[in-house]
């Protein structure tokens, strides 16, 4: 599957895991490898989801259309499906947006 980044912020840090280990603690950055790592591998979003790890989850609200994978106990990794047909399973192509803690109320991002 393609993957493309919300902006450079993100493409820097997601292409470089020294980088990310900087702003992260280093076991949320082995998870994001390989959550990055299990999409890179998936030819569709849909083959991604099957394997069901990360428990990803459709977001809803404002972030309607924007997907979850948790890291850790509140921490999520952040991404849009780029929905060009009728159905986010056959997608190819996912947008990075970055890794969040949306839960008490308030989102916390991290790398944004």
């Amino acid at each position: 599957m393609r993957i493309t980044y919300a902006n450079k912020k993100v493409q820097r840090y997601f292409e470089d895991y020294g980088e990310m280990k900087k702003k992260i603690p280093t076991d949320w950055v082995r998870t994001v490898k390989k959550h990055m790592d299990r999409l890179r591998a998936a030819d569709t979003f849909g083959d991604f989801l099957k394997l069901n790890l990360g428990h990803p989850e459709p977001l809803k609200g404002k972030d309607t259309g924007k997907w979850s994978v948790r890291i850790s106990g509140n921490v999520r990794l952040i991404m849009k499906p780029d929905e060009k047909g009728s159905s986010v399973m056959i997608c190819e192509e996912i947008e990075m947006e970055g890794v969040v803690d949306y839960h008490g109320g308030k989102e916390s991002w991290y790398i944004s």
